[in-house]
């Protein structure tokens, strides 16, 4: 049996190499069709697959995280939290924490270096990702156990070798972070960055108990559990017992979650645990449905590719017909024939999927730089994919040699002898398969219209404010050791400084930077407000911002005044709310003059009214915002907006240098621009319309193709009834007209068949898309127009062919 496959395989090769351009064509096809999958997959398998470095046993490995309800699960914990579930929890052998990561000022040998990223984790971090120290050692609980008593770090191999060149003596040796000296007590493995297959590893670890004194946090609200002063910051993973199941951990640390109570505890809140240990439940949300979105995807490329082959094959086929019926005549069996055929399928299959695994290794990179984050690594196909491949190789090559071997297998001999065609059936059979890849292309085309208007909303939303040629620098004035005075005149130098810089419009500071988190307080409703709650009090965004804040961003004033330099610290408190609050407090009536409390706070007075913007998340409804001068509400956490008058990150080394000019020792937590940050927000929309137009062009030259080949096929065939036609009286006109109404017959009922395919799948786009219906109308017209000119474009070329048919030599022929 062995040696007849073999047989077989040499004789399929032998018969392709004689048909050079046809075996070509076909393993082309063949490759794009493959390579679109193994691709997605290469991806897919690097997202969700792939083991973090030096992490053992990730299967074992579970995240909890803090749930608000049934479905209200991913938030971070307590500390306290985190205590009670590692000294309760049975089912787990350990439950790690980690949080808190900064960026801070280092020092090593007394001169002052750059900065790091530093970030806090508990004593048993390490040893419950089974992470063993390339030098020295990890923490212990008695480095735990008291905030600020242990200053002890971990370096990560790449800041060991960047910063102090592979000393390897470095145990012992101390680094200042912020001001505040620490011992090194080890160093990560080289590979070693958490759980994460994006991000780096941090510069340093060190533990949890340190993170106050890290970033010099007055209250104790991170480490203890102070009533109505939540401090929720730890992400924490825990490690199963060897024989213990997950359905074992999870309700042993729900029965735990039901125990835990506390005054200030939410109803409802709870505890979720999670098998997926690297991402959150949103972001394992969205990576899912993205993922699985590709993946139905580029199987319908596949499916377009394997149809469009076996269209060619078929028609080779027909061409066979007369070898086929010699072959049969002296002796080969059917069974025999169809086994050649699909030996001939296989060594097509075998050499399109050798290119399209080339294709996969060659953009995987491209593909994975499309997505809304970064790789640690580079990413190509792992032996998961390969295997994965060879299977798709495979069975696309029988699926679209099977209709070809079957037809050849059930032909008549006398027939086929006599050179006639089989091709009533044939015909049916292509003009099927034509017709699939139509309603195919059809639905991929929609898609790709439909994510294109989904980007293209979200891009061009009225935020409220502007984004271009904006720099921002953030910096933790707390952190470097300022106090709120220091803070204060370092503020008003800092933007003396970077309004003098050329090319600088305007300088202004922010709490808030749009998308990046938020800031919120309560403020104490006046007699008579609307949202008349029970407690008295409305959860408001409060933002401190310095003057030249709302001509920086652009926010518009509807009424009243901006902040100015007369809301300075001692002068009377003034506040700017956007209109959503003033409607909401003050329905019917005017809020300029009127007086707002934050909790805890004095009376503010109204001066202005703002514009509403978006804050938190893009396309969100209205809510409410107030801000206030940074000079009457001081906060440590200060983001520099600069606005340029060119390319906002052209100006980033100097407004640095700059502001270090003041500080030489300052460090910035964060370095973007709100181009940037727009972007990221954006990013998820531009991934589904740039890989599903991607994929859904590839697929529409493929369906092209398809109908290409077997118009092209069809006139040849048909050749010698043209010319006998065209001797009758037959116009080129009418003939030209004949072969498009075929090709646009073929092309109308793909487009029916796919729009009902694409109202079918539209349930599977709604949470992908933004400002647009799954069943937007133009997205399905403008596709249906793209078919039915691709489908005129690809019959255009044998029309004229047929056209150009000599009468007389078309009735000499055969």
């Amino acid at each position: 049996m062995g040696s007849d496959l073999m047989r077989d395989v040499r004789f399929g090769a032998r018969a392709l190499a004689r048909r050079p351009g046809f075996s070509l064509l076909t393993v082309v096809v063949l490759g794009l069709g493959i390579g679109a999958p193994t691709t997605v997959l290469t991806l897919v398998s690097r997202i969700f697959f792939d083991r973090p470095p030096e992490v053992a046993e990730p299967h074992r490995l579970v995240r909890l995280w803090r749930s608000w309800g049934p479905e209200g699960g991913g938030g971070a914990l307590m500390h306290p939290d985190y205590v009670y579930y590692r000294e309760n929890v049975t089912a787990l052998e350990g439950l790690a924490a980690w949080g808190g990561q900064q960026v801070a000022s280092y020092t090593l040998d007394g001169v002052r270096s750059d900065q790091l990223s530093a970030l806090a984790v508990s004593d048993n971090y390490f040893d419950v990702l089974g992470v063993k120290a390339a030098r020295g050692r990890f923490f212990v609980a008695d480095e735990n156990r008291e905030p600020g008593a242990a200053p002890v770090a971990v370096l990560s191999d790449g800041f060991w070798r960047r910063a102090l060149a592979a000393d390897p003596d470095v145990v012992g040796r101390s680094i200042s972070l912020n001001g505040i000296m620490f011992t090194v007590v080890g160093v990560a493995p080289p590979r070693f960055r958490g759980l994460s297959v994006f991000s780096d590893a941090p510069d340093v670890w060190v533990p949890l108990a340190m993170h106050g004194a890290l970033t010099r946090t007055t209250d104790r609200s991170w480490w203890e559990r102070v009533p109505h002063q939540r401090t929720n910051w730890l992400m924490v993973v825990g490690r199963i017992r060897p024989g213990t199941t997950f359905e074992a951990a999870d309700a042993n640390l729900r029965a735990l979650s039901d125990a835990l109570t506390y005054p200030e505890r939410g109803e409802g809140e709870g505890i979720m645990v999670s098998r997926q240990a690297i991402y959150s439940p949103s972001q394992a949300s969205t990576l899912s449905t993205l993922s699985r979105m590709l993946l139905g995807v580029v199987f319908i490329v596949l499916a377009i590719a394997t149809a469009n082959v076996a269209v060619l094959l078929l028609s080779r086929a027909t061409t066979r017909a007369r070898e086929i019926g010699i072959r049969t005549a002296i002796g080969a069996g059917r069974g025999r024939l169809f086994r050649q055929l699909l030996a001939e399928s296989l060594v097509l299959g075998a050499a399109g999927g050798a290119v399209g695994v080339a294709l996969a290794y060659a953009f995987s990179n491209a593909a994975a730089g499309l997505l809304p984050f970064t790789f640690a690594a580079s990413v190509t196909p792992d032996a998961r994919v390969l295997l994965a491949a060879v299977a798709i190789s495979v069975v696309t090559a029988i699926l679209a040699g099977l209709a070809p071997a079957l037809h050849v297998a059930r032909a008549d001999v006398a027939t086929s002898l006599e050179g006639a065609r089989t091709a009533l059936g044939r015909s049916r059979t292509r003009d099927t398969l034509v017709v699939a890849q139509m309603a195919l292309s059809l639905v991929l085309v929609a898609g790709a219209v439909l994510f294109t208007r989904s980007f293209l909303s979200a891009r061009t939303q009225d935020l409220g404010f502007a984004t271009e040629n904006r720099l921002v620098l953030g910096v933790n004035l707390r952190a470097l050791g300022y106090g709120e005075d220091e803070g204060r005149i370092f503020i008003a130098r800092a933007l003396e400084r970077l309004r003098a810089l050329p090319g600088v419009v305007g300088v202004a500071t922010t709490r808030m930077v749009p998308f990046h988190g938020d800031w919120s307080t309560d403020l104490e409703l006046p007699p008579g407000a609307i949202p008349n709650t029970e407690e008295g009090y409305l959860r408001v965004g409060l933002n401190a911002v310095s003057p030249g804040y709302f001509d920086v961003m652009d926010v518009d004033i509807v009424r009243g005044r901006a902040l100015g330099e007369e809301d300075r610290e001692n002068g009377p408190p003034a506040v700017v709310v956007n209109e959503k609050l003033a409607s909401l407090v003050w329905p019917g009536q005017d809020a300029l003059g009127k007086a707002l409390k934050f909790a805890g706070d004095r009376d503010f007075t109204v001066a202005g009214i703002a514009r509403n913007a978006t804050y938190y998340e893009l396309g969100e409804e209205p809510t409410t915002q107030a801000y206030a001068s940074v000079a009457q509400i001081y906060q440590p956490d200060v983001n520099f907006v600069i606005h340029t008058t060119g390319l906002a990150t052209d100006w980033t080394a100097p407004a640095q240098s700059a502001l270090r000019e003041i500080d030489p020792g300052l460090a910035f937590e964060s370095v973007t621009s709100l181009g940037a940050v727009f972007d990221d927000v954006t990013a998820r929309y531009e991934v589904s319309a740039a890989l599903v137009g991607l994929f859904g062009a590839l697929a529409l030259i493929l369906a092209a193709a398809g109908l290409y080949g077997v118009v092209s096929f069809l006139v040849a065939q048909r050749t010698r009834e043209i010319g006998i036609r065209m001797a009758l009286g037959a116009d080129r006109a009418r003939v030209a007209g004949q072969v498009l109404r075929s090709a646009l017959a073929l092309a109308g009922a793909g487009l029916a068949l796919g729009l009902a395919g694409a109202v079918a799948l539209r349930r599977f786009t709604a949470s992908l898309l933004f400002g647009v219906g799954p069943t937007d109308p133009w997205a399905l017209a403008v596709a249906s127009a793209v078919l039915i000119g691709v489908a005129l474009l690809a019959a255009l070329a044998p029309a004229r062919r047929a056209t150009r048919v000599d009468p007389m030599e078309a009735i000499r022929a055969d």
